[in-house]
């Protein structure tokens, strides 16, 4: 993120923690990030779980710090097998010139056997913990991508290791798994074949963006309408399962990504903004925290328009800077996008550590943003 640049006149890059750069692995960061997220109408985490080489892989932040903090019981927790492979994906520049994608690690699903060794294990590890978050009382355990697991290994074993670990819970003491898969595409039967309990979007906008016809910088506003009016309705006719929708304070991918990297042979025109000149990424444009207040009633509104399933939310994410959805404040919005958060859930005004971030987003007057 330091060495973030902007790519355009008014390209909000880089972005810059409020808080500092926090090491994660510390307990005294998550007590301060708990804090924010218990004030600001968060009431679960669901943290990115890795398993690569046969052991977990990248959980310091969760084991050693979130685990760890004092105050751990004012948010719930639950984990997302992030079942694909470790690569280098965007690249960057070495000190020799040279980029590209390399394939690092295999994902945790390429055997059948490895796939129960992480999950087993996760299921041992977390689902007792008191604050582990539960629907209709079963532990919530999100799966990446199902679609990796039906290309590997088919329907019939993907279903029966879902049915071993739902049966190894309940030999634990859980009254069965709650399964959900936060990123889907176009396979939604496939998800009550294989016992899954609900779907949703690991974001919206991205998909959103795609809505947008001849957009090379998509807009927020736009992605908002187009995510309530079609895409999440959409998803949500693909399957009798409950859908949760999802909202987005923003996304620019553009720090993983190298400068006027391009891809397509020919030349370009250094002038134009175009997405083919830039590796063509997905940067949206007019974020604001009153837009993602916007989001978030929206999807509020979709939930409870369906009182019949878990009136779930989901938001994307708590700290990913170099993708640009992250609710942590920032020397952009301070804590605005978080005090938008609050706002659509409670419907009023709530004070921040920084209260001061409400005089500069005056779109409605200076009392709002």
């Amino acid at each position: 993120m330091r060495g973030a640049k902007p790519w355009f006149d008014g390209h909000d890059q880089p972005r810059v923690p409020l808080l500092g750069e926090l090491d994660e692995r510390k307990p005294a960061t998550w007590e301060c990030y708990i804090d924010l997220a218990a004030d600001h109408g968060i009431d679960a985490f669901i943290w990115d779980w890795y398993w690569y080489d046969g052991e977990p892989a990248l959980h310091e932040a969760l084991e050693d710090g979130f685990l760890r903090a004092r105050n751990r019981d004012r948010v719930k927790f639950s984990v997302m097998w992030t079942n694909h492979p470790w690569t280098r994906v965007y690249p960057t520049l070495h000190t020799d010139g040279t980029d590209g994608w390399a394939h690092l690690r295999d994902a945790p699903d390429v055997t059948l056997e490895d796939a129960w060794r992480s999950l087993s294990y996760l299921t041992s590890r977390y689902f007792h913990q008191t604050n582990y978050w539960r629907l209709n009382g079963r532990p919530v355990l999100a799966v990446w991508t199902p679609e990796s697991l039906i290309r590997k290994h088919g329907i019939e074993d993907t279903r029966a290791l879902f049915d071993e670990l739902r049966a190894m819970a309940r030999r634990m003491g859980h009254d069965g798994i709650h399964l959900h898969a936060p990123l889907v595409r176009e396979r939604h039967g496939d998800l009550e074949a294989l016992g899954f309990d609900s779907y949703g979007f690991y974001t919206s906008l991205p998909q959103a963006a795609g809505l947008q016809e001849n957009a090379s910088l998509p807009d927020f506003e736009q992605a908002i309408d187009h995510s309530r009016d079609v895409l999440w309705p959409e998803a949500d006719a693909r399957s009798a399962l409950p859908m949760f929708p999802n909202a987005n304070p923003g996304w620019d991918t553009t720090p993983r990504l190298l400068r006027n990297y391009q891809p397509a042979a020919g030349p370009v025109d250094p002038t134009w903004p175009g997405k083919t000149y830039w590796g063509d990424p997905v940067m949206f444009v007019n974020e604001t925290p009153a837009g993602f207040r916007r989001f978030v009633q929206a999807a509020i509104e979709f939930v409870q328009a369906r009182p019949e399933q878990p009136q779930v939310v989901t938001l994307g994410c708590w700290n990913e800077f170099t993708e640009g959805h992250y609710l942590l404040p920032d020397t952009r919005f301070g804590y605005g996008m978080l005090q938008a958060l609050a706002e659509a859930r409670t419907g009023e005004r709530v004070r921040s550590p920084n209260d001061w971030t409400h005089d500069f987003f005056g779109v409605e007057g200076p009392a709002a943003y």
